[in-house]
């Protein structure tokens, strides 16, 4: 994940308990890619803790344009125009078991 440029991200939106047992604990909106720690996503301008755009879709899958924030895992989104909706999530990948 490169740094302070602008990247296209594909994923799921979550709610996610952030930060727990710390001050900063919080629910917040985060897209889980399939690849590792999912990125918390925040819209310039947008209150970071309640946004009800964003919170419509939960649950659904997107492709975000966005910056990655320097020494987090937030994902700086300009404008809701950047968060495309792309429809209801896939089914979840099952390891592959064959039958004997």
């Amino acid at each position: 994940m490169t740094v302070g440029q602008k990247q296209t991200f594909t994923g799921v939106l979550r709610r996610q308990r952030l930060h727990k047992g710390s001050k900063s604990e919080h629910e917040a909106v985060v897209l889980d890619t399939g690849n590792g720690n999912p990125l918390k996503v925040q819209v310039t301008g947008a209150n970071p803790f309640s946004n009800p755009a964003l919170d419509a879709l939960v649950g659904q899958r997107v492709r975000v344009d966005g910056t990655t924030a320097a020494n987090t895992n937030t994902l700086l989104v300009e404008k809701m125009a950047d968060i495309i909706h792309l429809g209801p999530p896939g089914r979840p990948k099952v390891p592959y078991r064959p039958r004997f």
